[in-house]
């Protein structure tokens, strides 16, 4: 799969596309990497950067509590022998 990776500081009012992309059935995905998070923003700097184990800077405080709390359990019944 060929695939076309650019990170841009301010986004022209038109997309260069590469010459190998032209005239082909292509998917384009615009992300502001300054908005991302729902706690609050990533700074440009940190974009993209990763922890030791590889990862992103901020990720488990942003997606910490964000599953809800499970019911707990009904009971199964006792087991036959």
């Amino acid at each position: 799969m060929t695939y076309f990776r650019q990170i841009i500081d301010e986004v022209a009012e038109t997309i260069t596309v590469p010459l190998e992309l032209r005239h082909r059935w292509v998917k384009i995905i615009i992300l502001p990497l300054d908005e991302v998070g729902s706690n609050g923003a990533i700074h440009k700097e940190q974009a993209g950067a990763v922890d030791a184990n590889g990862w992103p800077l901020g990720f488990f405080e942003e997606t910490f509590g964000s599953i809800p709390d499970f019911p707990e359990r009904e009971p199964q019944g006792d087991y036959r022998i």
